[in-house]
């Protein structure tokens, strides 16, 4: 945890309920030690960042549109309905695996250079 808050502008609690969320659903594991930390359970390409995303956010649900539906109503809920069902699509097609391997791509395209 002290690795990623170092390099990420994550709160260190904000962080832990993540892990923990994670470590309850089975993705991550906990390692006491001097080496402990959080590993993967899975492979990285067997993880979706829908996964991970649904995990933090919680499950996406249909809205209920029966209480005195309006047309407005109606054309927001289908609206958001078709965006919902495309971030799905989107975030299901990619891995962690994925996301390491575009990191890599992108740091060796723009190299730093120190003086």
């Amino acid at each position: 945890m002290s690795e990623i808050t170092a390099k990420q502008p994550i709160p260190e609690r904000y962080l832990e309920q993540i892990l923990t969320n994670l470590r309850r659903a089975g993705v991550v594991q906990s390692q006491r030690g001097s080496k402990g930390g959080f590993v993967l359970v899975r492979e990285p390409w067997q993880i979706t960042i829908l996964e991970i995303v649904t995990l933090v956010e919680g499950e996406r649900k249909e809205k209920d549109t029966s209480d005195s539906p309006t047309l407005e109503k109606t054309l927001v809920y289908e609206v958001w309905e078709q965006a919902n069902a495309a971030s799905i699509e989107v975030l299901g097609r990619y891995t962690l695996q994925d996301l390491c391997q575009e990191r890599e791509t992108r740091a060796q395209q723009s190299p730093m250079y120190y003086i």
